[in-house]
Parts: structure tokens; sequence; C-alpha cells
């Protein structure tokens, strides 16, 4: 369990899961990380986060990601899963003009960001205030080699664009992925009403 804690002025993640199961993340505060606040991935699976809040990253508040299909980290760790995001606060992420111009912030920006072929992911009851991208994010990263960051980079914002699954009943079901509850400035055209 990781609770009750506060980080402000990560260098580049507030809070991370990597191949990281059946943990509970709860009512922690995130301020200002260079990149993300929260973020599970490379095979977590069964993981709650719940009631925390974060503010003011660069690119992204809360994401739930696997690598694109093919690369040796998801051949290694396998798929990401059956998480739940629920009741979090995430506000006013994005990326400074200086980030912009230098081409370092991703396409897939956001402030609750599903990331390429994740599945069985839920979102819930979640609040987003005022996120660049959009509040609730769907999105699979593009490659491009002529990058910094090696995917294609803001602006504009890339989403609605999965066609990779690793379960769930593959893209056209949202790879089993919900979204409910959630209130929001913006959400991304192709995830339900809420």
């Amino acid at each position: 369990m990781i609770d009750h804690n506060a980080a402000n002025n990560c260098t580049s993640i507030s809070y991370s899961l990597f191949n990281s199961s059946f943990n509970t993340v709860s009512f922690n505060t995130a301020d200002y990380p260079f990149t993300l606040n929260f973020l599970v991935t490379d095979g977590s699976a069964y993981n709650v986060l719940r009631n925390n809040i974060a503010s003011t990253a660069d690119f992204i508040g809360y994401m739930v990601a696997d690598p694109l299909p093919g690369t040796t980290t998801l051949a290694q760790y396998g798929p990401t899963h059956h998480n739940t995001f629920d009741s979090n606060i995430s506000h006013t992420d994005g990326p400074t003009g200086t980030e912009v111009k230098a081409g370092i912030a991703p396409a897939f920006l956001g402030g609750f960001v599903v990331l390429n072929g994740t599945f069985n992911n839920a979102i819930t009851n979640n609040q987003d205030w005022a996120s660049t991208g959009a509040g609730f994010v769907w999105a699979q990263a593009v490659p491009n080699a002529g990058t910094p960051i090696r995917v294609v980079t803001y602006p504009p914002a890339l989403h609605c664009n999965v066609s990779a699954s690793e379960g769930g009943g593959g893209p056209a079901s949202f790879n089993g992925n919900t979204w409910t509850g959630n209130r929001y400035q913006t959400i991304d055209p192709c995830l339900p009403a809420q």
C-alpha cells in the first residue's frame, strides 16, 4: 500500500507501478513532476488508485499504459490490465511553451490517459480540471524517429487512434476499458458520455 504521501517537484514521475500487482495507492498528493504524476505500466495488474490528488504535471496526470506490440518490454513483462482509477483528481496538466517548441510533449497528453493496448481498466468517478489535450484520453503512441522523444508530439493532440490490443475484446470494445461517472471540461470524442 502506498498511502498518505506527498511528492513535489519530481524530476520525472511522482508515483509509478512497474510490473507490480495487487497494490492500493490512496490519499497521496503529487505536484509539479516533469512528465506525469501517476503511472501504472509494464505488466501491472489489479491495482487500485483511489482518492489521490495530482496537479501541474507537464504532460499527464494519471496514465495506465502498455508498450506498443512487438516491443521487447511488452514481451518481457506482459500486458497491463484490470487496474482501477477511482475518485482521483487531476488538474492543470500540460506542457510549457518551451517544451512544445522543443518537441518533447507527447501527442497523447491529458489528465487521465489510457495508452496503447492495455485492457480491462476501470476509470470511475474521477475529476479533471483544465488539462491540455483532454481530461480523459484513449490514445496510442505513434512512433516518429524524427522527434526528440521518438513519438509524434503535441500539437495537435492525437487521441482515439488505438489499434493495439492485448485483450478485452479489441479496439472496437475499447479493449474492455471503461470510463464511468467522471467529471471533466473536455473528453475524447470517442469515449462514452459520462
